[in-house]
């Protein structure tokens, strides 16, 4: 086990999350979908455990996290097909073209990012107008908010003691906002865990304008 660092987001196992069984299952229908499945980029790949479900999908996958205990043990799950590697994609995009990779992934990353409008610029280097691009993040609408409230749930969902926890909360208008003004258009939006308007998480699946 890795000692605990202030200072990143901390794993402390390469056992799946509890959001990865409900996220996989609607990941793969729309992966299903897609003509090429070539490369794959996991941006935010956690412990990869996630990106072990995915990559099955590709010829190879490329995965980054900012957290060196995330990388730790998504080396030691030694997955095949996947190179993993500490650091942003600021970091590591002059690696890549245009044409690097046919589909990019950031499940559950976005609502920890302090610029969401400058993480979507970084991505949107790399893309070309096949690129496909998902983005998942857990979903805010009016009953669920309002449920939340109701049930005194609260202080337990945007619980702000949770280190280098979520940070951003986004319903649905305030995402398509954000991607239009970065130049990305919705292809289509999925909805994983429980049912609508109560889902977990939801799931946009992108390309450039």
């Amino acid at each position: 086990m890795k000692k605990k660092n202030k200072s990143e987001y901390t794993w402390n196992s390469g056992n799946e999350d509890k959001s990865h069984p409900y996220l996989s299952k609607t990941l793969q229908k729309i992966l299903n979908k897609f003509k090429y499945k070539n490369k794959l980029l996991d941006i935010g790949c956690g412990n990869g455990s996630l990106t072990k479900v995915l990559s099955k999908n590709f010829k190879s996958t490329f995965a980054i996290d900012t957290s060196k205990s995330a990388i730790y043990f998504a080396k030691k799950n030694n997955l095949k097909k996947v190179t993993f590697k500490v650091g942003t994609l600021q970091l590591h995009h002059k690696k890549f073209t245009r044409s690097t990779f046919d589909t990019i992934t950031a499940i559950e990353v976005i609502e920890h990012v302090y610029s969401p409008d400058q993480f979507l610029k970084d991505i949107k280097r790399i893309m070309n107008n096949k690129t496909n691009l998902i983005i998942s993040t857990p979903f805010h609408g009016y009953f669920k908010n309002l449920l939340i409230s109701i049930l005194g749930k609260f202080d337990d969902h945007f619980n702000p003691l949770w280190e280098h926890g979520h940070i951003k909360f986004w319903s649905i208008n305030t995402f398509m906002q954000l991607l239009s003004r970065n130049g990305f258009e919705i292809k289509e939006i999925y909805f994983s865990g429980r049912f609508y308007p109560f889902s977990k998480s939801m799931i946009f699946l992108i390309n450039l304008k």
